[in-house]
């Protein structure tokens, strides 16, 4: 699959880049191909992606037990890219770094599951749901641009 024409290349911003934004990135290659532009980074990146995230998006064929977390300042999306802020304390970051490179911004906000509150198999489903609610995001991005 190659990337539909007009697709915007996106930066995906979290607070860590260990969670939600490498499922981004990797489920917006997956909608859209390997030709997609899309890279994830956090404002405060931690040493290794999370377990727990790494085993659900392996659930979608998605390999991200090589996953390098990246600093925001290590990203430059460009003029008309698209910067996705996933995590609410990364918002004001992510918007700075749109209005710096001319790129547009937008929030799709979801909860931390790293958060979530019981055993494995209650933390999976909680990351889960979180993989699913940013699937069903990029595919009402998709069938609206």
């Amino acid at each position: 699959m190659t990337a539909p024409a007009g697709l915007p290349s996106v930066v995906f911003v979290c607070g860590r880049n260990a969670v939600r934004s490498p499922m981004g990135e990797a489920l917006w290659r997956k909608r859209f191909g390997d030709k997609a532009q899309a890279v994830s980074c956090g404002v405060e990146p931690a040493a290794f992606p999370d377990g727990y995230m790494i085993a659900v998006m392996a659930e979608t064929g998605a390999d991200l037990s090589r996953f390098e977390c990246r600093d925001l300042n290590d990203v430059s999306p460009g003029p008309g890219s698209l910067v996705v802020c996933l995590a609410e304390e990364a918002c004001d970051e992510a918007r700075r770094l749109a209005e710096r490179t001319g790129a547009r911004a937008e929030d799709w906000v979801l909860p931390d599951p790293t958060e979530a509150p019981g055993g494995r198999d209650a933390k999976l489903d909680a990351y889960r749901a979180v993989r699913d609610r940013l699937a069903e995001r990029i595919e009402i991005f998709a069938s609206g641009r």
